[in-house]
């Protein structure tokens, strides 16, 4: 058997190969393929884009190194009320961004049933002992907020929490645990031990990392933990604990999530321990998903929303100052469960107009969801409760899915024009 290259159907079918080789650009080949098309038609997805995301040129390089090198560890952190504490729409993104660019651990968690609140799915918390909790809102009561939107705290020794992660498509075993907890003198230590009741790290006062967390590595991976506390000297009275970051050493993304019911900007300001210890999350990325709460009080709306803003930025920055930000817009709701809202669209050109003023990029979910009187599309489609501003389980995860979209969007232009 021979080849002839004379012959001209192969000579033509040759050189339109080349050709074609030669015209694809180098960097469709890096971009990343996902299908948009939505079971609604309601859904605007050309609005669906993460606007003045040339701000986002560094994040997006981060991503790209680690798809390409697999070596590093991103950081995202989703900041909301809420819409965020369910962690159905972060959970979305987070899946879908782990399947993508790497898992590296469930990331920053609080367990909420200790503190008699919902927790995300993927975790399952309970504790013996008691313990006093303080959520967000409640900022004039004892007790400061940090990370994780609420607080819990014992004053009794050998009291426990215990925590399972959940894994469907990804794996959140652990074997890296940074604890957020009032750390002085007057601390009981904490015991880590596993599902087999073993000790496999201790925890305390007397370590050296940044202010307010230590860090313990186990020696192997694990899905479940028991974290007991122990009287080591008479100094120690109380565990005060803000939030626990789960990783496993493994290259990829950390998408954080923290999220308070009924939480509004004003509250995350008068936190006194959150904004700096998201300097310990390390984050690429921060998503700040805020405003509902500030509108459901319509007509009336906080003529200082935009100062507060403001002044929640700056704090981010000032313990971050590299990070890059997203605002996300609230979709139309309704009040009084039925009423139209006409809030909504208020806060929605109060944030763009921040957003511009101030060189961030945003996410117009309300655009995106439908526009004006949109809500009355996701009701009648089964994705938003009846209380007229919550969503269903799947109303959420179809804004993750749409948020992660609109972020590949943006990656994918991002290596049309990176050079080289």
């Amino acid at each position: 058997m021979h080849y002839c290259l004379n012959e001209p159907g192969m000579i033509r079918n040759l050189t339109l190969s080349l050709l074609f080789c030669i015209s694809t650009p180098i960097w469709a080949q890096d971009t990343i393929a996902f299908f948009p098309k939505q079971s609604f038609d309601f859904i605007q997805e050309d609005a669906n884009i993460i606007q003045n995301s040339v701000t986002l040129s560094e994040f997006y390089e981060k991503l790209y190194q680690l798809k390409k090198l697999k070596k590093s560890t991103i950081n995202v952190l989703q900041i909301g009320d809420s819409h965020i504490q369910a962690d159905f729409l972060s959970g979305a993104v987070r899946k879908l961004i782990q399947l993508e660019f790497g898992n590296a651990g469930r990331g920053l968690i609080f367990p909420g049933r200790v503190g008699r609140t919902n927790e995300s799915g993927t975790i399952h918390s309970s504790s013996t002992g008691l313990w006093d909790a303080k959520r967000i809102i409640y900022t004039n009561q004892p007790m400061p907020i940090g990370i994780g939107g609420m607080t819990v705290q014992t004053q009794q020794p050998g009291n426990t929490i215990s925590l399972k992660t959940n894994s469907n498509e990804l794996n959140y075993s652990f074997n890296k645990i940074t604890f957020f907890y009032e750390k002085d003198l007057s601390s009981f230590n904490v015991v880590v031990k596993d599902s087999a009741n073993q000790n496999i790290a201790y925890v305390g006062p007397y370590t050296f990392e940044t202010p307010n967390t230590s860090q313990v590595i186990l020696p192997y991976l694990v899905s479940q933990a028991e974290f007991q506390t122990m009287q080591s000297t008479h100094l120690q009275k109380q565990f005060t604990l803000y939030g626990i970051n789960l990783e496993n050493s493994k290259p990829g993304v950390l998408y954080h999530s923290t999220g308070g019911n009924g939480a509004k900007v004003k509250h995350y300001i008068e936190a006194a321990l959150f904004a700096e210890q998201t300097k310990a999350l390390s984050p690429d990325l921060i998503i700040i998903s805020l405003g509902t709460n500030e509108v459901i009080e319509y007509p009336y709306v906080d003529p200082r929303f935009q100062d507060q803003l403001d002044t929640f930025v700056n704090q981010l920055k000032q313990h971050n100052p590299q990070v890059k930000i997203i605002l996300t817009i609230p979709m139309d709701f309704y009040k009084k469960k039925t009423r139209r809202n006409p809030g909504v669209e208020i806060m929605r050109g109060k944030l763009i107009e921040y957003a511009d003023a101030n060189g961030l990029a945003f996410w117009d979910l309300y655009s995106v969801a439908g526009g004006k009187h949109a809500a009355d599309l996701w009701k009648n489609n089964s994705l938003m409760q009846s209380d007229g501003v919550h969503f269903t389980k799947n109303g959420y995860e179809l804004q993750g899915t749409l948020l992660y979209h609109a972020l590949i969007k943006g990656y994918n232009e991002y290596l049309r024009y990176r050079y080289p």
